[in-house]
């Protein structure tokens, strides 16, 4: 079987199809790797072969634009929201387009971010598409696009879904008409997620039950739920620094917000530094895609760490008393398979529901607001102290992420015969 796995976006988004493809690389399929460049050794670390699609997303996160819609004012958003609706789609189309038609695949394994670039490229090569979802993003009964409060009557909900699709096809279907054309594809006069609805697509559903149970009104056949993708415990040891620094003392509080632009980054990271210090914890920082100026400076207080790089968060996170983290789906799971409680403070996308997700489940709390005070994320992480049994319990009852990555792999075989 030949199979283009093509996502775009943060490690987040990235990483889950990456060991995707990895599980089907293993079972001698023909498999290419479409990523973005920034982030290619996902996948070619694991010897799949890899191609880059479109623009380098921490580049791009970094973007005033992008910082403006996260931060800004209504107006700041809007106009973000503007700039950036279609920005890097001619290379995105460019790029994949190249890989499809060389590779001619039987299956392309999409994400939601670039579902309407691969789809007619998929159909122009007669591929089947699967698509790969870490969170809840197709009508349901329960929750909301955007991931807004959930408790909504269920018409009322798919109501929204049915808004939210229309605004959103009204917005891009000229784009992808011209994509269409172009392909010599027929015009398509629906979004995206009712087409593949009416093909019979397959969406695998990568999160677990144990934390998110399959929502009333979706579609458990087409729409699988395997758990939490995820690979091997880490099989290299911790830096010995960084060790020795663990072992010196009680378990630290972990700080990231991973790919997240963070407003003023080294302030904010500063004020869960000093609420940390001020219970008598230690702090683990990890600033992620967050450039630190010089003067932006943590410290070098012997309670307090800077990772620099890339963090294992199956390494770490064991070794720690609570994480602190931007509430990302896959940073969520690393925590609950740790075993320890969480304090989500979401920046964008699926992080408020993954937050309240924890909160529901008593695995951890939910910080609101902007740019919390010292004071309040003292008592944030003192409250999350207070969720560890729960947060094992959770965790315990994950699925295993080598199983949830084999019952994927297992799907994506299944569309072979539908491929042609």
């Amino acid at each position: 079987m030949r199979v283009v796995v093509a996502v775009s976006g943060t490690r987040g988004d990235v990483q889950p199809a990456a060991h995707l493809a990895a599980e089907l690389h293993s079972r001698s399929h023909d498999v290419v790797a479409a990523f973005p460049p920034n982030l290619l050794s996902l996948a070619s670390d694991h010897g799949v072969p890899v191609e880059p699609f479109g623009y380098d997303t921490r580049a791009h996160l970094a973007s005033d634009a992008v910082r403006r819609g996260a931060h800004g004012s209504v107006i700041d958003r809007v106009r973000s929201a503007g700039e950036l609706w279609n920005l890097g789609w001619s290379e995105m189309v460019a790029d994949l387009s190249a890989v499809v038609h060389r590779e001619r695949p039987d299956v392309v394994v999409t994400g939601i971010t670039t579902e309407q670039v691969a789809v007619p490229l998929a159909e122009s090569v007669r591929a089947a598409v699967v698509g790969l979802h870490h969170a809840p993003v197709r009508t349901n009964d329960v929750h909301l696009p955007g991931f807004g409060a959930d408790g909504l009557p269920a018409p009322v909900t798919r109501a929204a879904w049915s808004a939210y699709e229309t605004v959103l096809w009204t917005a891009t279907r000229r784009r992808e008409n011209t994509l269409r054309a172009g392909l010599g594809l027929p015009s398509a006069r629906r979004p995206v997620p009712y087409r593949l609805a009416d093909a019979g697509a397959l969406e695998i559903q990568a999160y677990d039950a144990a934390l998110c149970p399959p929502p009333a009104g979706g579609d458990g056949a087409r729409r699988p739920l395997v758990g939490f993708l995820g690979g091997a415990p880490p099989s290299s040891p911790l830096p010995a620094g960084l060790a020795a620094w663990l072992d010196r003392g009680d378990p630290p509080v972990h700080i990231g917000f991973g790919s997240m632009p963070l407003r003023a980054a080294g302030r904010s990271l500063r004020r869960v530094t000093e609420a940390v210090r001020s219970l008598g914890l230690r702090a683990l920082v990890a600033p992620g895609w967050n450039d630190l100026a010089d003067d932006d400076a943590l410290g070098t207080a012997p309670d307090v760490r800077v990772l620099t790089g890339d963090v294992d968060h199956a390494a770490v996170f064991p070794r720690c008393c609570v994480v602190v983290h931007h509430g990302g789906a896959g940073t969520t799971a690393a925590v609950l398979r740790a075993g320890r409680p969480a304090v989500v403070r979401p920046v964008s996308a699926d992080q408020p529901f993954w937050g309240r997700r924890l909160e529901d489940a008593g695995a951890g709390v939910m910080l609101r607001g902007d740019d919390p005070s010292p004071a309040a994320w003292a008592a944030a992480i003192e409250s999350a102290a207070a969720c560890s049994d729960e947060a094992r319990r959770v965790g315990d009852a994950l699925v295993d992420p080598e199983d949830a990555v084999a019952r994927a792999a297992d799907l994506v075989e299944s569309r072979l015969p539908v491929a042609r």
